[in-house]
This record gives structure tokens, sequence and C-alpha cells, in this order.
């Protein structure tokens, strides 16, 4: 007969108590968005880590939550969640976002480096994607 220890508990029991999504600057919820949501790891049940902000005071969050607190601000009647970022997908409008194109964007700057030296042209070559929305909306990320 194998031995078992005698204070087994469920995995559950063992979860750490959520926080409701919450602005402590303003002391509601009313107007939070969801910026992220990303899976946590180590994998806990029911629980990932989400990115929100505050759009009456423009603060920004980043905590441990289930997925029914998270639902809670998704899910609200007439909120405008704009884009959303779900692991490697980006929403708008409800629907994963689809790459339209791939770009080379180079982007430069004049540095000197020192008193006195003249100014050098640096410049950083960058891969982007550009995503596009079935409502027309489209954004450029980084590949």
């Amino acid at each position: 007969m194998p031995a078992q220890p005698a204070s087994r508990v469920p995995d559950e029991a063992h979860q750490p108590p959520d926080e409701p999504l919450w602005c402590s600057h303003c002391n509601t919820d009313q107007h939070l968005v969801v910026d992220s949501i990303q899976s946590h790891y180590p994998p806990m049940p029911n629980m990932v880590d989400v990115s929100y902000e505050c759009l009456a005071c423009k603060y920004s969050y980043e905590q441990l939550a289930s997925v029914q607190k998270v639902a809670v601000i998704l899910n609200r009647p007439g909120t405008q969640q704009g884009v959303l970022q779900f692991g490697g997908q980006y929403l708008h409008c409800g629907n994963p976002m689809k790459t339209r194109s791939c770009e080379l964007r180079r982007i430069q700057a004049p540095l000197a480096l020192g008193v006195g030296k003249a100014e050098q042209l640096y410049e950083v070559y960058i891969n982007t994607r550009i995503l596009g929305c079935t409502c027309g909306f489209r954004m450029e990320i980084p590949d």
C-alpha cells in the first residue's frame, strides 16, 4: 500500500487568492480596459497574467488574475477595448487580426559622441508586420 501524506490537499487549495482588477488611484473598476492576457508561468489552472489600464487616470497595472475576473472587465457592456493582445494574437473588434504584409523599416537619429565632435547619423533596421482587422483597422508591430 503506497504511503500518502495525511495532509494531502487538492491543488486548487494552494492557489493564491486573486485580487479583482481595480484602479487603486480612482478606487473603481469602471474605467478599466484590458491590454494583454498571457499564460502564467509556471501554469496555474484558470489563472493568467493580465495587463490593464485605467482610462480615467492613466494608471497601468499588471497582475495575476483568474479568467473569471478578467472576463468581468472584458464582458462589460458598452466598453470599447481597442486592441487586445491575447497570447500571440492581436484582437480588434473581437476578431483575430491577420498579417497583411511585412516591411523593413529604417529608423535614423543623429548622435554626437562627445563635446565638439561632429554628429553622425546612425540608423537601425527593423522588420515589422502590418496587421489588419476585417473592419479596416491596421497597425504595425515589430516582427
